[in-house]
Parts: structure tokens; sequence; C-alpha cells
């Protein structure tokens, strides 16, 4: 055990960057899923805390009638639903100067939809008011701001206002639809106290009594919801009044059914970065299994069962996986509370819920371990179960054939030696060449999902929220891509150091020995960011079908381009970082190799 032991520290110190790569590829994927994925859960606690809070109501009832709802037909709302979960209001809207301002009654003894004081102060005079604040829907004013009522048949009355407030049925900051003309937004807000108006109540509120059951728009909660108003208007009468649930309600209702978009956006993804990281976890571990022969052959030799031999892998895997899983916590809970920030470019939003639970992390998180030690298990049990003489023996080098180039003479001849020897090299290496390539193809899906969701939100009103996870989406994808490019040209020039220093003895310059490599990488890096285009194209597609939102047309035609170009930049970027590796291979050692 002492020996086993000596030799997984080792194998930690010796493949240190490898196991970094680990560390960072699952810090980056984990991030960006937990991130995206728990935004959901963030936004729809977020909703259901702010119902609660500001005791919302879930059915609103218009008067049709000039002279509003009479008294039978407020007992009815009373004997129904318990005074206490009733508000009757009145409200009502004014034009001047092409501009329509809406009014509702306030009184400060109700909580029922409270409104959230910003600045200022409630209305202590007759003459004071509240008004909405400022954003795209609503000019908004300043306190102290003289605001003048002008009503038909009623003299002019000049109000102050004291306050600045915000509305929790009105959090939506696109334009209000006006009663009055509903081709026309509602520029300003106010509220003024009840005491103000005649006795006439043409608005009523009410809150369902089993408030447990909303859940942020549940499927429970939707069917209560219907059938509510359904009786109401059975006993009303569509004539008399319009009934309206929260699922009309354009801010807090929009809210949730972004966020399952967000989750659905999330879960396509998850997929996507799930497979390219298994993808480099897999090139890894093969390498390195393949580079660990002689020491399984040993193990193996003093009687160490085959599990027991790939064990200090699986602890190799499980290290960094671990580490890159918990380093990837911040990030992605900085993630969802930027995206969740986001929101407030459309939303009037409640305040981020505090972090408890996180389920999406946690699930994440366990998915890429247990797949992880899986992929790793079944890849070591491959080289393991072979005889120690087998594995003591080098591997057969890959015999030379002539790839499907060198049949059209037309092409082949008018190559010179090095693009001979780079095609060479790109067709005859199967398993490297399809790595590189399909990693290549994810990530260009990743950056053309991306910049697509960018397009169509930029050329469509309150996207903000799915501009800001396209942009996350791009920018993790380029990282996740650079990664892998690093990744398999690191694995690339490991195997080739023998080649690498036969070059070098041949007189190859440092630059000519270093692009020897890179054009290998560049090409199939090429070869992967066009195939990426049709595939991302079906992706995008589906996506769009998915989460009922935008359209392939919508997308300019250069992002078509740009989003491989962003690939291979990151492509030639990360074999950049490579070039010192190369130029400092030792020729002596690497020629002994197979001594």
């Amino acid at each position: 055990m002492k020996a086993y032991g000596k030799t997984a520290v080792r194998l930690f110190k010796k493949h240190l960057v490898r196991l970094v790569t680990i560390i960072a590829i699952v810090l980056v994927s984990i991030g960006v899923m937990s991130g995206i994925g728990e935004l959901e859960n963030r936004l729809k606690i977020a909703v259901s805390d702010y119902y609660e809070q500001q005791n919302i109501s879930d059915l609103y009832v218009k008067s049709k009638k000039l002279a509003g709802f009479s008294p039978k037909e407020l007992a009815y709302f009373n004997e129904k639903f318990g005074e206490e979960n009733v508000l009757q209001s009145f409200s009502f809207e004014t034009e001047f100067d092409n501009k329509i301002t809406r009014f509702y009654s306030f009184d400060a003894s109700t909580t029922l939809n409270a409104l959230q004081l910003l600045e200022g102060e409630l209305p202590s005079a007759a003459n004071e008011i509240l008004a909405e604040r400022a954003c795209d829907a609503y000019d908004g004013k300043d306190i102290g701001d003289k605001i003048t009522l002008k009503v038909a048949g009623m003299p002019p009355k000049e109000y102050t206002v004291c306050g600045i407030t915000l509305n929790p049925l009105l959090t939506d900051n696109i334009e209000e639809t006006s009663y009055l003309n509903p081709e026309k937004f509602v520029s300003d807000v106010f509220y003024i106290h009840k005491s103000e108006f005649a006795p006439i109540v043409n608005d009523v509120y009410i809150r369902v009594a089993n408030k447990h059951i909303f859940n942020a728009f549940s499927k429970d909660y939707e069917r209560k919801i219907n059938g509510l108003k359904a009786e109401i208007t059975n006993a009303l009468g569509e004539e008399s009044a319009s009934v309206l649930s929260l699922f009309e309600n354009r801010g807090l209702y929009a809210m949730v059914s972004y966020a399952e978009k967000v989750g659905l956006i999330g879960i396509v993804f998850v997929i996507f970065f799930l497979l390219v990281t298994m993808l480099v976890v897999y090139s890894n571990m093969s390498r390195l299994f393949d580079e660990e022969r002689g020491q399984i052959a040993c193990l193996k030799t003093l009687g160490y069962s085959d599990f027991a031999v790939i064990g200090k892998y699986l602890l190799f895997v499980l290290f960094g996986t671990v580490l890159g899983g918990t380093g990837a916590l911040p990030i992605g809970l900085g993630l969802t509370s930027l995206l969740y920030t986001a929101f407030n470019m459309q939303y009037a939003m409640p305040p981020f819920p505090g972090i408890t639970g996180l389920w999406y992390y946690v699930t994440t998180f366990g998915i890429i371990i247990v797949s992880m030690l899986l992929l790793t298990y079944f890849t070591g049990m491959k080289t393991a179960r072979n005889k120690p003489v087998t594995l003591l023996a080098h591997k057969t080098p890959k015999s030379g054939k002539k790839v499907i180039l060198e049949h059209i003479p037309i092409i082949w001849n008018r190559l010179s030696f090095k693009y001979k020897s780079t095609l060479r090299n790109v067709l005859l290496f199967k398993s490297r060449f399809l790595m590189t390539v399909i990693s290549i193809i994810g990530s260009t899906v990743l950056v053309l999902a991306g910049l697509g969701l960018i397009d169509c939100s930029l050329k469509l009103s309150g996207t903000a929220a799915i501009f800001g996870i396209a942009a996350a989406l791009v920018a993790f994808s380029a990282v996740l891509c650079g990664l892998v490019i690093y990744n398999l040209t690191n694995i690339n020039v490991s195997e080739r150091n023998r080649e690498i220093a036969t070059l070098m003895v041949l007189g190859y310059s440092d630059s000519e020995v270093s692009w020897y490599i890179f054009r290998e990488i560049h090409i199939m890096s090429f070869i992967g960011a066009v195939l990426g285009v049709p595939i991302g194209l079906a992706f995008l597609t589906f996506v769009f079908h998915l989460i009922n939102f935008g359209s392939i047309g919508e997308i300019n035609w250069w992002t078509w381009i740009l989003a491989p170009a962003v690939t291979m930049l990151f492509s030639v970027l990360s074999t950049l970082l490579l070039r010192r590796k190369i130029v400092k291979t030792d020729m002596n050692s690497s020629l002994k190799i197979l001594e």
C-alpha cells in the first residue's frame, strides 16, 4: 500500500497540467449550468415572496357601468370572499395634451395590494398625492411637483406630489394600455386619497383565501382562479363587469413566463455543456491511461486487482471534479444574480431572494461527478484488463496508408511537403480528428445560439433578460472553446515529443515546428467551425420552437460568419499559449522515449 500511495502522489505531481484542465472545464461547465438553471427557481421564489409580502390580489373586477358597482354587487363580493379579502376602489383616466393620466383612489388603512413607498412620504393633507415611479412606461414626477386634475364638469384642482411609489400590480416597465383608448398608453399614474372621490366603486380587488396554492402560478392555482372567474362572470353578467386575474398581469405573470423560458434554455444548454465536458475528460483520461501503461502493468504484477489499479485514477478525476465544482459555486451564484438583475430593465423586480437549497447546483454537480467517474472507470478498465506483458510493450504505431486526398493527384501533387504532412496527420489519426472536430462543433453551436438569441432580443422589446443569458452563453462558450482547444493541443504535443524533436534535429526553426503542429489544429478547428453553422441552425430552430421566442429570420446575416470566426479566434489564441512548450522540447530525452 505504501508503494501504491507513492504512485498516487506521483500521478498528481506528474500530471498537474491535466488536473488543472479538468478543474477548469468543470469550473466553467458547472458555473454556467447552475447559474442559468438556478435563475428560474430564484425568479419564482421572488415572485411568490412578493405576492405574499404585498398581499397581492388574485382577481380584479372592473365595472363596465358608469355608476360603478351596485350595493347588491358589492355585498356579493364581501359575502363570497370575506370583507378582509376584498378591496373596493375607484379609478379613472383623463386625457390632456394628448397624454393619458390614470388616477387611483388610495386608502392607507388597507393592506391589500400594498403600495411600496420608494421615497417621500404618504399623503397627510387633502392636496397631497402619490406618483408612480418613472420608467419606460411612465413619465414619472418628482416630489414637490404640482399636478392639476381636470375633470369635465368639475373645477380644476391642484395637488402636490409628496411621495413616489410602486404599485405591485404595475411592475412591468413596458407601456400600460389605456382604459379610454386601447390604442394609446398611460403616461402617468397617481394615487389620491379615497375621500376626494364620490362614493363610487368601479374596481374590486379580491384575494383568494387559500393563498398557499399560488406558488408562482401553479396548475392548481390556475384551475381555481379560472373557476372563480367563471363564477363571478355568471353572477354579474359579462355586460356588467370584466373579470381579470394575475394571468393577465403583464408584470408578475410575465416574470414567471420568462423564468420558465430561461429554465428551458438552461436544460438545453446543460446537455451541450455536459457533453463537451465529458469529451474533454475522456480525451484527457484516455491519453493518461496510455501514458501510464507501464505503471498499470507493475501494479498488476504486484497482485492489485483491476479496480484497485484504476482507483488512483478515479481519485485523480474525483479530486479535480470536486475542486472545480466547489469553485463553480460562486461563479454560478454570481451569474444567477447578474441575470436576475437584467430583469430590472423590463420589470420592477422584487429583491433577490436569499440563496437556499441550491437544488440545481447540487443536481448539476452530482451529474458531473457521476458522469466523470463512470467515464474514467470504463476507460481505465479497458486498459487495466490487458495482461502486464501487453501493457509493458509499446503500442504499435499507426500504420501508414494513403489518405483520401492522395487519390486526387490534381490536388495532392500541387501541395508542398509540409502541407502533405499536415493533411496526412489530420486525416490519418481519426480519433484525434473526431474529438477535435466534435468539440469545435459544440463550441460553435453554443456561440451561434448565444449570438442568435442576442439578435432576436435586440429586435424585440422587453427581452433584456434573454439578452443577458445569451451574452453569458457567448462569453462562457468562447472560454469553453479555448479550454477544449488548449486541452486537445496539449495532448497532441505530448503525444508527439519524439516527432517534434526529430524536426528540431533536422534544423526546423521554432516557428516552423510550432506551425507544423498548429496547422493541424487550425484545419480541424476550421472544419468543426464550418460544420457547426448548419448544426447550429438546426439547434436554434429547435430552441426557438421550444421557448416560443425568436426566429431564424431575425438573425443578422453576419452572425452566421461571426460565430465560427469567434471559435477560430479562440482556437488560435489557445494554441499560441502552447508555443513555449513546443520550443522547450528536450530533444535528447524525447528521442530516447522508445529505448
